[in-house]
């Protein structure tokens, strides 16, 4: 029998449960689990991808030069030696937490927050703290109210998965001046681009107020590009040093690279992702809390739907299955009653309302 086991905090470490895949459908699934962009990404992108594919026998620049310098042009960052690039968000979460945290120390989240924010504290042997949350917002006297002598980063995605809730620049502004100076502030912003670039750009001038903070993003929302991997994050310099120390030389595919390049700066196809978004979401919102459901305003590419029990919320989940509708349950964030859903295409938000529309009449 084999002796070899692994770290004690890697064996307790839970892995991370992602959206998955309807199988077994009777046709074409309307997929609203992963908050995904329904239009998929940029032409830009999907014709740099491809005439980078003819080059894939060749490494990466490991600099990352000009998919940087693409980055804080469309973002209006001065210093591009503050940009550090990812493969996907979830790469600077592990890598942070692997550089500021480790053994005997805390990372900070709240109640409801992204789950790989646990993951990567388990798999680096450091201890979760999780913060309450007021109906389902975080607060930032219950935030400050957690933090220790033990405690190294803070993770706050705003808006918020799978809430949909976020906290006022003002709100990040006092916890951010608030935070002892031996806390590390990340604000994930992977769905900031769905509230315009006012709210890009107040993320991005909170790294500028403080060396504490550094904000992340990712390709995978908006701009879909998710089965690229393609992440990236505006650093104080000292904290950027650090991170390129231990980032894979070529953790960046060549062809997620063009594909950023060309898509970082399509305005025009981010306004039209954005405003479907912002228009089917209202739709959506208002329809189930016509029904019956509260759902209340989310400020992502998602809302969160009340069934009122567990049950309720399962038998509403298994119907949309039923009818190749794919949503995601949130049971594992601690929230059994509801269940977060997508804003998909037009077609498929019609589907997914009338299916629910035939589910709470038969109630």
């Amino acid at each position: 029998m084999s002796q070899i086991e692994p770290l004690p905090h890697i064996a307790a470490t839970k892995p991370y449960v992602p959206g998955g895949k309807l199988h077994g459908a009777k046709g074409p699934v309307a997929m609203l689990a992963s908050n995904e962009n329904p239009f998929g990404p940029s032409p830009k992108a999907v014709a740099a991808a491809q005439a980078a594919a003819g080059t894939v026998h060749v490494y990466p620049d490991p600099d990352y030069g000009p998919l940087r310098a693409a980055i804080a042009a469309a973002k209006g960052i001065a210093d591009v030696s503050r940009v550090v690039t990812s493969a996907g968000s979830d790469e600077i979460i592990h890598l942070l937490t692997q550089c500021y945290a480790g053994p005997g120390d805390e990372v900070l989240f709240t109640e409801h927050a992204f789950s790989m924010y646990r993951v990567s504290a388990g798999a680096h042997g450091a201890t979760s703290v999780t913060v309450p949350e007021t109906d389902m917002t975080a607060g930032v006297n219950a935030i400050l109210g957690a933090v220790s002598p033990r405690t190294k980063l803070l993770f706050l995605a705003n808006p918020n998965n799978p809430t949909g809730t976020m906290l006022s620049v003002d709100d990040l502004k006092a916890l951010q001046d608030a935070l002892p100076p031996h806390v590390l502030f990340v604000v994930d912003g992977a769905y900031s681009e769905y509230l315009g670039p006012t709210y890009e750009a107040e993320l991005r001038d909170l790294v500028d107020r403080r060396d504490n903070t550094v904000m992340m993003r990712t390709f995978s929302k908006i701009y879909g590009l998710a089965a690229m991997r393609l992440g990236w994050a505006y650093m104080p310099a000292g904290i950027a040093a650090i991170y390129q120390r231990i980032r894979g030389p070529f953790n960046v595919s060549s062809i997620a690279a063009a594909a950023g390049i060309a898509c970082v700066g399509d305005e025009d196809f981010l306004k039209m992702s954005r405003d479907h978004n912002t228009h089917w979401r209202a739709v959506m919102t208002d329809a189930l809390s016509a029904m019956g459901l509260p759902t209340p305003p989310s400020h992502a590419n998602f809302i969160v739907t009340e069934f009122g029990s567990a049950e309720w919320a399962a038998a509403a989940n298994q119907h949309l299955k039923d009818n190749d509708i794919l949503v995601r349950a949130i049971s594992g964030y601690g929230l059994p009653t509801k269940l977060r859903i997508s804003v998909g295409s037009a077609e498929d938000n019609q589907r997914f309302l009338d299916a629910m529309k035939a589910f709470t009449a038969s109630r």
